[in-house]
């Protein structure tokens, strides 16, 4: 089984549904993806200073159903795969995601997306792609 991306960890779920039907690439989204809307509307994975939220269905380009996402409000809080073995020393520094299918994790000495408050105790510390707890930076939630 797949390891989920990205996982709530604090704040009260959020769910809304929305269309799957995006063409190209940037829709082949996993359930744990961050996501966010296209000009149609439409679900695509994330990018840099663009969250809405996290997927908790997939979709393929030949999708045209509504896919659940949990959005994300200020100060919510997610656990996100780490790109290097952790340390105390994330603690209180920003994150940029990479934004991959199925594979998201947060980038250490970023700027854009993530501000790490905790490290996930799923792992011990020191654990190679270990998980942080994160908050999207306000500047790149997408109210709705």
């Amino acid at each position: 089984m797949a390891i989920v991306s990205c996982i709530r960890k604090t704040g009260n779920p959020n769910i809304h549904e929305y269309d799957g039907r995006a063409a190209g690439a940037a829709n082949e989204i996993q359930p744990g993806d961050l996501v966010r809307l296209d000009s149609n509307g439409e679900l695509i994975i994330a990018t840099a200073g663009h969250i809405l939220g996290i997927c908790h269905g997939s979709a393929s380009t030949t999708d045209n159903t509504n896919i659940p996402v949990d959005v994300l409000r200020d100060g919510d809080e997610i656990s996100i795969p780490c790109n290097t073995t952790t340390t105390e020393a994330h603690i209180g520094t920003t994150c940029d995601v990479t934004f991959t299918t199925g594979a998201q994790v947060a980038t250490t000495g970023g700027s854009t997306d993530l501000y790490c408050v905790d490290l996930d105790s799923i792992n011990p510390v020191g654990t190679s792609g270990g998980r942080l707890i994160c908050r999207v930076l306000p500047g790149a939630l997408i109210m709705v």
